[in-house]
């Protein structure tokens, strides 16, 4: 597996964006089977420790789920070169197999879950965090600063090997956007930089 690691730092007046965006992909792997993938609700670890000196607080873990998992598959979907199943579209497959998205998150072995829905990769994500952090002063009067901060792991699993095909890890920090903004903008950062790599 080949690591491809870009590291940003923008800087826009007093406005410091701070990007870490590393995409690994598997070259021995045969990307142009891959045409119809399942995107999986990611899982949460949320993390509500700021760095020293900081308080952190985070989203709820409903709302992180959904965003994350939601802007993925928009950046996959206009990529247009996969058939993309995830939302309400994958919760009607899965019943209709008695399945649910949890077995494919507490697995090791995507294999048998990923044909049983008819597709030939699993899209998987954990979203460690989301949220901002700010600095108060003394007595907690006044907001020194506020930065939101991102942090995700995304893998693609084919479902035949069951072998990773690419992943992506990426941290950010953003004083000037929200943090829905940041991680649209990283997710996009990404593909765009999955889509380089694989065409």
């Amino acid at each position: 597996m080949k690591k491809y690691a870009i590291l940003f730092l923008l800087l826009t007046g007093c406005v410091t964006t701070g990007k870490d965006l590393e995409v690994n992909v598997n070259n021995a792997f045969p990307h142009n089977e891959v045409q119809k993938i399942a995107i999986v609700t990611f899982e949460t670890s949320l993390n509500r420790k700021g760095t020293t000196g900081h308080i952190f607080k985070s989203v709820s873990v409903g709302k992180a789920k959904t965003i994350f998992t939601g802007i993925m598959a928009r950046e996959l979907r206009k990529w247009e070169r996969f058939a993309i199943l995830e939302g309400k579209a994958l919760e009607e497959e899965l019943e209709l197999k008695n399945l649910r998205e949890e077995d494919f998150l507490h697995t090791e072995n995507y294999s048998s879950l990923g044909r049983s829905i008819g597709v030939d990769a699993i899209v998987v994500g954990e979203v460690e965090k989301y949220g901002f952090s700010y600095i108060v002063l003394p007595a907690g009067r006044l907001v020194l600063t506020q930065t939101s901060v991102v942090s995700f792991k995304v893998k693609c699993i084919d479902v035949i090997t069951n072998e990773t095909i690419w992943s992506v890890n990426i941290k950010g920090t953003s004083k000037e956007d929200g943090e829905r903004v940041l991680a649209s903008a990283l997710i996009t950062e990404a593909i765009k930089t999955l889509k380089a790599k694989l065409n």
